[in-house]
């Protein structure tokens, strides 16, 4: 080839371009040299949050903390969506190997079937997952380890990308700490799990999800409903649908708040998981019946204390945000969508739902010292309405709905510096209190009173001058009661459903691994709550980022302005069919037969016109599904084409004012 020849000077430029893009490729793909990514997603889900980083800034130096990354390399044996995977997890431990500046030693090993390293990744419990009927097996996961302390990432699930970051630096947070934070739970159900009784034939019950991952992160203590005090070394107490609580519980919770203390609390006004879960199930001690559960729940005192209206009775309805439960649609159970979350507050700033079960409401009247902040409210399309309703709203379809216009707290956030809700004083358990009528006539102890008639009694002494009176204080106990928080920073969090953190509200089965992902917002709000009140923080806007879901809030709220208008007049054509079929009783017999014509003419007049208000019903109904059709297309047309439409638009502009700009010269 003549170099000097317009050919050879080609072939030499593209031998040249081809070099270098191999060698950038192995610098940059292969050795991570270089290796920037620019993050233009709308949450940064793929940017090392600021949590992240100053738990990598407190590393120890001389402890390093050590990532083995474990992934198949043979494309033989390795799926592509695991391969892709595999890239997106490499490129992340490298930013926190990056961030940590030398505190984060990164090892990747190559576990292909039949090697040494695949040996090592079974002895680091790396989770291997069947591929084919030769027996190999793939593996993608982490072991992450400081000093003796390890923890392991068996199997990072794709379908958990977002939760990855989390998962990481939640890992290395644990392995370099050397005491877990501990978290108290109290509650009226066995959400912690019961042991096996072996004698009796019973198997245990499995502790909450909830439960399990806080055991991951925190040493879980249980706190009994009769508990008199709580630990000191309690961090945060979790208090889940306290049924039946009595004072003297009240009180440890009180007095737990006012030392320093944080709480969590989840009251319910109609627990279902309560009501048709634990009510009523068998007792492993004994083999008979248990007894059941209340499905309401309350902080009277505490509430009273804390400025929280909490009415038991009522139950929120919201057409805007319902969603399914028991296989079909219901206004009592409510996917809040992002715009109904706080987004100024850090518990649930990033979430994007969350789910409600037949949830109660508060109302909020801040007391001094204390600032009061909305977490989570239903719309404006909400209504609040009693059990018995609640209840047929599960089985019924909504006919007649009266929205109040007004969004209802279904969580809320307390800060400041509490007051005790017992300034008496310690209450006397049950068995301590004075039989009903009794006084001093029935202590033996007490001074005897004289029995000189209400006539003969000595004069009352005068009343002092009105410039003289003062109020009464009233009388501090002398039991040792702290009558107001030791700080100001005391925090207590309240949301009026208990049922939104059972298992089947927070966590769905992977068809691909068998495992638990978290679905909606609910576990990683859970989370994060008990993160800030234990005093951390730092992973949370990391956990925050767990659920991506974004319900189609918007259609939900048009669909109800299209249903308000037809329901007039199914609310009137069902007061009608209601109004014949109580007509038509009567003159209804057993056997089904009449012996009066008149009565036989009437029936069958009653019977017709029933017929015709049901076809009516449905002319109705077709047109309100026409409606809703309607705009679903409209809004469907705008998402295809509107953005399309407008980039034309916009750039048809600027080439018309660049042609003009053009002749003005």
């Amino acid at each position: 080839m003549n170099l000097n020849s317009k050919e050879g000077t080609a072939g030499l430029t593209a031998l040249l371009t081809i070099a270098i893009v191999i060698a950038v490729n192995f610098l940059v793909g292969g050795l991570g040299f270089l290796n920037g990514r620019f993050d233009v997603t709308e949450d940064r889900l793929y940017t090392l949050s600021q949590g992240t980083r100053n738990i990598l800034d407190r590393l120890n130096p001389d402890e390093p903390v050590t990532i083995r990354y474990y992934v198949t390399t043979e494309d033989r044996v390795m799926p592509p969506m695991l391969k892709t995977h595999s890239r997106t997890v490499q490129d992340l431990i490298l930013e926190f190997q990056k961030a940590a500046k030398g505190k984060v030693i990164l090892e990747k090993m190559a576990p292909n079937p039949n090697t040494e390293d695949e040996d090592k990744a079974r002895e680091d419990d790396i989770q291997g997952v069947p591929v084919n009927t030769d027996g190999d097996n793939v593996y993608l996961g982490l072991a992450i380890q400081c000093a003796k302390q390890k923890e392991v990432l068996p199997f990072l699930n794709p379908n958990e990308e977002t939760a990855l970051e989390y998962n990481v630096a939640r890992a290395i947070q644990k392995v370099s700490k050397e005491k877990k934070t501990v978290v108290g739970v109290m509650s009226s159900m066995p959400i912690i799990g019961s042991p096996m009784f072996p004698f009796q034939r019973q198997q245990g019950q499995q502790p909450w999800v909830l439960i399990q991952r806080l055991r991951m992160d925190y040493e879980v203590r249980e706190v009994q409903m009769s508990a008199t005090s709580i630990d000191s070394d309690v961090s945060v107490l979790v208090v889940v649908h306290p049924a039946d609580i009595t004072e003297q519980a009240e009180y440890a919770i009180d007095q737990y708040l006012m030392k320093g203390g944080q709480v969590v609390a989840l009251v319910d006004p109609q627990c279902l998981v309560a009501q048709r879960v634990y009510s009523g199930q068998q007792n492993p001690m004994t083999g008979q019946p248990g007894g059941v559960v209340n499905p309401t729940s309350d902080l009277p005192n505490l509430f009273k204390a804390w400025g929280v209206t909490y009415n038991k009775a009522d139950i929120v309805a919201d057409v805007n945000y319902r969603t399914q439960l028991m296989g079909r649609q219901t206004p009592v159970a409510l996917r809040l969508p992002s715009e109904a979350l706080n987004k100024q507050e850090r518990i649930t700033a990033d979430l994007q739902s969350l789910l409600f079960m037949m949830s109660g409401t508060l109302d909020v009247v801040a007391k001094d010292g204390i600032s009061a902040t909305v977490l989570a409210a239903s719309s404006e399309a909400s209504e609040l309405i009693d059990n018995t309703t609640a209840e047929k709203l599960l089985r019924e379809p909504v006919s007649n709905f009266n929205a109040s216009g007004k969004k209802q707290t279904l969580a809320v956030m307390l800060k400041g510096k509490f007051k005790t809700a017992f300034p008496g004083g310690k209450p006397k358990a049950p068995a301590e209190a004075k039989p009903e009528g009794g006084g001093a006539q029935d202590d033996a102890s007490a001074p005897k009173t004289s029995a000189t008639p209400a006539a003969a009694a000595p004069a009352p002494a005068a009343e002092p001058k009105k410039e003289d009176a003062k109020p009464a204080e009233p009388a501090k106990p002398t039991d040792g009661t702290i009558l107001e928080s030791q700080n100001a920073e005391g925090v207590v969090v309240v949301f009026a459903d208990a049922d939104m953190m059972y298992d089947a509200f927070t966590v769905q089965q992977d068809p691909m691994t068998g495992g638990l992902v978290a679905v909606d917002g609910n576990l990683p709000m859970f989370l994060n709550t008990v993160e800030i009140l234990s005093g951390g923080g730092d992973l949370l806007q990391v956990r925050s980022r767990a659920s991506t879901r974004r319900p189609f809030a918007k259609m939900d709220e048009l669909r109800e302005n299209v249903e308000k208008k037809f329901r007039p007049s199914l609310t009137q054509k069902q007061a009608e069919m209601d109004k014949i079929a109580a007509d038509m009783g009567p003159l209804r017999v057993k056997n089904g037969q009449l012996v009066d014509p008149a009565q036989i003419k009437k029936l069958q007049e009653l019977m017709d016109k029933q017929a015709q208000i049901k076809r009516e019903i449905r002319e109705i109904k077709k047109d309100q599904n026409k409606d809703i059709d309607f705009t679903q297309n409209i809004i469907t047309l705008l998402n295809v084409f509107g953005v399309p439409l407008l980039v034309v638009a916009v750039g048809l502009t600027l080439a018309i004012r660049r042609r003009a700009a053009t002749a003005a010269i």
